[in-house]
């Protein structure tokens, strides 16, 4: 059977939120509705729930889809190509070539997560589908968000799709929400863990690594 090694996004591959350094670049810029940005920012404080706030992209409404994608586009090569992990790109290279299926799941938004996949050449990626109605964003999603259990549905799913030998296989991850992903692999990697994956890590017994940092 064929393995794969599955990487996170933010906190793994790069050291720090893509979506949020994004969303800033682009109020800098002018380029968001400050209706949207101001709707976005109350919808925040009253939802009072992590998850659901993370699938809000109201801040997004009313942008163009295509100037949103050139955004990403130009973002990626400007700032976030810096910020790769050389460890990172070490072992994407190295799973490549040992023959592994390498997969890029992240909650971030799918425009920027597709930058890195065209980066590493990797085929396989999930991220935040944005909903497009007429050519701009609702500021809706258009599918499911990778937060969490999620994040393992996407994974057994995709271990059906390909015939994946997951027990000899690697996943990548920094977050404690990503217990539910990494607990399914034979080789699960903690990433600059959070104090409570890395609580988890040891009492598993699980690889402990740091990309970034000490």
């Amino acid at each position: 059977m064929k393995t794969c090694a599955i990487f996170d996004l933010d906190g793994t591959i790069i050291d720090r939120s893509s979506e949020l350094w994004f969303f800033f670049y682009l109020l800098k810029r002018g380029k968001l509705p400050i209706g949207s940005v101001a709707s976005w920012g109350f919808d925040w404080i009253s939802l009072l729930d992590i998850q659901k706030g993370k699938a809000n992209k109201t801040y997004l409404r009313g942008v163009s889809a295509h100037n949103l994608a050139n955004e990403a586009s130009n973002f990626f090569s400007q700032h976030l190509v810096n910020r790769i992990s050389p460890r990172a790109d070490e072992l994407i290279t190295q799973h490549k070539s040992e023959g592994r299926l390498v997969v890029i799941l992240s909650g971030s938004l799918t425009l920027l997560v597709r930058q890195f996949a065209q980066h590493f050449a990797v085929d396989t990626l999930f991220g935040n589908d944005l909903e497009v109605v007429n050519g701009s964003l609702t500021g809706g999603l258009a599918g499911v968000h990778p937060y969490g259990q999620e994040k393992a549905n996407l994974v057994e799913t995709l271990s059906i799709q390909h015939q994946l030998d997951l027990s000899n296989s690697y996943a990548y991850g920094n977050h404690h929400t990503d217990v539910h992903k990494l607990s399914l692999f034979g080789h699960p990697i903690a990433v600059n863990p959070t104090l409570k994956l890395r609580q988890i890590a040891k009492q598993k017994g699980w690889t402990i690594e740091m990309f970034h940092g000490n």
